[in-house]
């Protein structure tokens, strides 16, 4: 109850601090950050309620663990417990709470290697932080997203018979055009440079996004966590 009327007080305060624009776009960019900043508030606090329940389950604690996600509403920073367990020292609320092994939540991770693909990384970044309020680095980005394409590469070689099953063109034509889509429009183009890594990465990537069928979107379904276990 607590931790509502906190969140409830916050609502108030925020809507009283909300400044009078004179413009409709300056005000829908306080509005927007504001309203983000609260959203933030709310789901680590939460989430760090819903730890603590959780933790207040278990035996033989450890010591505390900060971590740090990537989220739609900005960073969040948790609080949790690691255990001592047979297979070592665990930390039990993340697989619970379906919390992932890394920072990224996998909507947010999506909508870096959407951006990643389609345009160039410091055109990417720039749009990537101004919707997310994460403060990561051109390089972090880039590397993530060539991370999750090599990841995709080596999960679904090219298997042409499925491939015509599903009614897919695999003709030299196709290839051809799919060439100049898939890699010189974004890879070609003046000054770049990429590693063998990198290139592989985001033409993986870059292919599923632009592909026509729902590659793209089975990729982040098969990546996405459990969150029935929030329930």
């Amino acid at each position: 109850m607590n931790n509502l009327q906190s969140i409830l007080s916050h609502i108030s305060d925020t809507l009283q601090d909300l400044p009078q624009c004179h413009h409709l776009e300056e005000f829908v960019g306080e509005f927007y950050s504001m309203w983000l900043k609260l959203g933030n508030f709310v789901q680590q606090s939460l989430f760090q309620a819903l730890i603590e329940e959780k933790e207040a389950q278990y035996s033989h604690p450890r010591t505390k663990r900060e971590k740090r996600y990537y989220t739609p509403l900005g960073e969040m920073v948790l609080v949790r417990r690691a255990y001592l367990t047979r297979d070592g020292i665990q930390v039990k609320v993340d697989e619970e709470l379906g919390l992932p092994k890394d920072k990224w939540l996998p909507i947010v991770l999506e909508l870096a290697c959407a951006l990643g693909v389609s345009s160039e990384f410091p055109n990417s970044h720039e749009l990537f932080q101004k919707w997310t309020t994460l403060d990561l680095t051109q390089k972090t980005l880039a590397n993530q997203v060539e991370k999750v394409g090599n990841q995709r590469q080596n999960q679904s070689r090219i298997d042409y018979r499925s491939y015509l099953k599903a009614g897919l063109m695999i003709g030299s034509g196709v290839v051809e055009s799919s060439n100049r889509r898939v890699v010189t429009q974004r890879l070609k183009q003046a000054g770049m440079h990429w590693s063998f890594f990198g290139a592989e990465g985001v033409m993986a990537l870059r292919a599923a996004y632009l592909s026509n069928s729902r590659r793209w979107s089975n990729f982040w379904s098969s990546k996405s966590y459990n969150h029935t276990k929030l329930a």
